[in-house]
């Protein structure tokens, strides 16, 4: 059974935080529906990133706010969070992985071990108060989507955009898993092709369907939005395209399909139009990674909340 809340009206209960200060766009005073938190059993193989152990989720603030980057597991409920940025996320199920000569990633089997899939069920807001699940109970599963970008085996959030809807499903590329080292496979929809193929066999979309990504999350999102014909779209710092204006509106079309996408690309980030120009990446060893960070941009919005890279 489910039940509606006010993240707004609730969220002392939620997070036993202080306050709850909130921004159209956040969600902070949007009706969300809550239900039962998913249980997962953890499989063989070596998380890549350190565990903190909690007995119960009344622990769950404590070890939000005391760690940065990290694996939460609830012992008592067998729930399992990973913590980055501003987000927290429940994991609903983990993969085993491990990456070919080649740098092509193959999951279901290898000493590695990842979410394959999880959600939004926490965010603080611009760096506010945590909003947090408590009582066995988590954000429902939205229609929404944001797939992430390159990672080292975990499901970073720290360069998305603040605001993204609690209870989004969260799905990795192939990059999120092989690295840096997978990337040429973005060339041609290599690797999109099959991320938009995983992704879309574990979350029925449809035309309302939100969707999000950034880096090479952007590319997978893009190739999935094509796919399907998707038009509510946001791809942060994406390698498939110029920077332009910096925020501005692309259309394509892939089998009669049509994808409609918002494009927001900070002034000089080193990874967009990457595909096109790999040349840009050299301006990494001058400090522009800082450019591929979207953490000031609230999701869904064409300016961001401060000026990054001017």
């Amino acid at each position: 059974m489910t039940r509606p809340y006010l993240v707004g009206s609730l969220c002392l209960m939620i997070a036993a935080s202080a306050g709850c200060a909130g921004a159209a766009g956040d969600g902070v005073g949007d009706e969300v529906e809550l239900g039962a938190l998913v249980a997962v059993n953890l499989p063989p193989g070596n998380l890549q990133s350190g565990v903190v152990e909690i007995a119960s989720d009344a622990e769950l603030l404590a070890a939000v706010t005391g760690h940065g980057t990290t694996f939460i597991h609830d012992q008592s409920q067998g729930a399992w969070y990973f913590k980055s940025g501003n987000y927290l996320l429940g994991i609903e199920a983990f993969t085993q992985f491990h990456q070919d000569w080649d740098q092509w990633v193959d999951f279901g089997s290898g000493d590695k071990v990842a979410p394959a899939q999880a959600r939004v069920v926490g965010h603080s807001f611009h760096g506010g108060d945590w909003v947090l699940p408590s009582d066995g109970q988590w954000p429902v599963q939205a229609n929404s989507v944001w797939v992430i970008g390159t990672n080292g085996g975990t499901f970073g959030m720290g360069g998305a955009p603040d605001g993204i809807p609690l209870g989004t499903a969260v799905f990795g590329s192939m990059q999120t898993y092989g690295g840096t080292l997978s990337t040429p496979y973005l060339v041609f929809d290599g690797s999109t092709g099959s991320d938009s193929s995983r992704i879309r066999d574990a979350f029925r979309f449809n035309s309302s369907t939100l969707l999000g990504g950034h880096s090479a999350g952007a590319s997978a999102a893009r190739r999935i939005a094509l796919d399907v014909g998707l038009t509510h779209v946001w791809l942060y710092g994406t390698p498939n395209y110029s920077r332009g204006s910096g925020a501005y509106v692309k259309s394509e079309q892939s089998a009669g399909r049509t994808m409609r996408a918002e494009v927001i690309n900070n002034n000089s980030d080193p990874v967009t139009n990457v595909l096109t120009n790999p040349f840009s990446l050299v301006s990494l060893a001058w400090g522009s990674a800082k450019c591929h960070d979207y953490s000031r941009w609230d999701y869904q919005k064409t300016s961001p909340v401060a000026v990054v890279c001017p």
